[in-house]
């Protein structure tokens, strides 16, 4: 019978550099700190059927099919609005909302204030749960919560906007086609 082949013994092992070793997860570690929003937006963009959606719906001169520009608008809010210091997420937030993509940065910041300022409640985390805020018309945001107030009184409005921002945005798009009332939300 023929015997087991032996193998070779292992050669001396190779000592990995761990700092060069990139995480199998998320797919940005080991890349600059400026060009991390940038490599996520990418990742999120490609993977989002809506997003998918209007790049192929888009013609060849549009924003969407414009690679630098979608870079220049998230690395442009990405230093205005820090993951970790303001909650929000920017390529997140773009990719929920890709018409978003569609406006200058600094609209976009313009809108983040007037939201702001009308629902302090809204913090960067309530921004990414709900981006579809931002497309709203401020004055009907306003309205919207103003109605919430009025049906759950101010303190359960201000405590739902804060952890349940859908709902405003529910709210808004009820209020803005005219089906708000006393019964059409009110619960």
């Amino acid at each position: 019978s023929a015997a087991c082949p032996r193998w070779a013994p292992a050669g001396p092992r190779r000592v990995r550099d761990a700092s060069r070793i990139g995480s199998s997860g998320d797919g940005i570690e080991g890349v600059p700190q400026e060009d991390k929003a940038v490599v996520h937006f990418w990742h999120l963009f490609g993977s989002t059927p809506h997003c998918r959606a209007a790049l192929t719906s888009a013609g060849r001169d549009s924003p969407y099919r414009n690679a630098p520009l979608l870079e220049s608008r998230v690395r442009a809010l990405a230093k205005v609005f820090d993951t970790e210091t303001s909650g929000l997420d920017v390529p997140r937030v773009l990719t929920k909302e890709p018409e978003l993509l569609l406006w200058e940065a600094n609209d976009v910041v313009r809108r983040v204030v007037e939201l702001k300022r009308i629902a302090p409640e809204l913090g960067g985390r309530a921004l990414t749960q709900a981006p579809g805020l931002l497309l709203c018309d401020p004055e009907d945001v306003a309205a919207a919560r103003q109605e919430m107030e009025f049906a759950r009184g101010m303190e359960e409005a201000r405590e739902m906007i804060s952890v349940a921002p859908l709902e405003l945005l529910k709210a808004v798009e009820m209020f803005s086609s005219d089906e708000v009332g006393a019964e059409a939300w009110r619960g």
